[in-house]
């Protein structure tokens, strides 16, 4: 059967693999990719308080998160370059968090730690969801993620070109209101629920023999989500603080 993950399909184009992923590689990249992020994060969250140049953490996530997007887009059409991109991919998102983060501390105190408490018991609560077929990745299931997945980018797409150009925004659902709230938690959920595909994809790569590469490539798919689960615990927590 076809998968509905348009990263696993990409395996089929592979003829002739003569060294395939395994799941503890792909679970050792996704840990050092996380590491690196998360290190970046930190060092840039401490520097700027420590030195009070906010405004490079103001383009630190700028930066991170243009160039995060970029290195996953073209990673994800053409996977054997996964194994030079993870890095820099890695290094640009932790430049996301660390910025981002010293935002979100500077207008909501303390909400980027609770953030990162909700992303880091999330995620286990999601791994032994997973790991004991509670929540199971049906096809059906598949498509539900990835379309809401995809209707969220592409209502934060609209959202940051009415900033940008206009210096609106898009009413009700980017305010602190029940219908924000009620986005941003939502948000949040299907955030969660990408795990559940991304602790799939590294099995089904695995089970089809996919190539070395994809070990980096799930390791990258596996960071997108936390720093999306991240980002969206700090939306959703500054909003319940009501200041927004």
């Amino acid at each position: 059967m076809q998968s509905n993950n348009p990263i696993l399909n990409r395996v089929e184009t592979y003829s002739d693999i003569s060294q395939p992923m395994t799941v503890q590689g792909a679970i050792q990249k996704s840990v050092l990719l996380t590491v690196i992020a998360a290190v970046i994060g930190m060092g840039l969250f401490f520097y700027s308080f420590a030195t009070t140049n906010f405004s490079i953490a103001y383009a630190a996530a700028m930066v991170g998160a243009i160039g995060g997007l970029i290195l996953a887009l073209i990673a994800t059409f053409k996977p054997t370059t996964a194994r030079v991109l993870a890095i820099p991919y890695a290094l640009f998102e932790g430049a996301f968090i660390g910025g981002i983060s010293v935002i979100f501390q500077l207008n909501y105190p303390g909400v980027p730690l609770q953030a990162l408490l909700a992303t880091f018991v999330t995620t286990l609560v999601m791994f032994g969801l997973y790991r004991f077929q509670i929540i199971r990745a049906t096809e059906k299931f598949k498509s539900v993620v990835m379309s809401a997945s995809i209707a969220i980018a592409l209502v934060f797409v609209v959202q940051f070109v009415m900033r940008l150009a206009f210096g609106s925004s898009i009413p009700y659902i980017f305010e602190s209101n029940w219908l924000g709230l009620g986005f941003a938690a939502f948000v949040a959920v299907i955030a969660a629920l990408n795990l559940i595909l991304d602790f799939d994809l590294i099995e089904s790569a695995a089970a089809q023999h996919a190539p070395k590469a994809f070990e980096w490539l799930c390791g990258i798919a596996l960071l997108a989500t936390l720093v999306w689960m991240y980002y969206s615990f700090l939306r959703l927590l500054s909003l319940l603080r009501g200041d927004d």
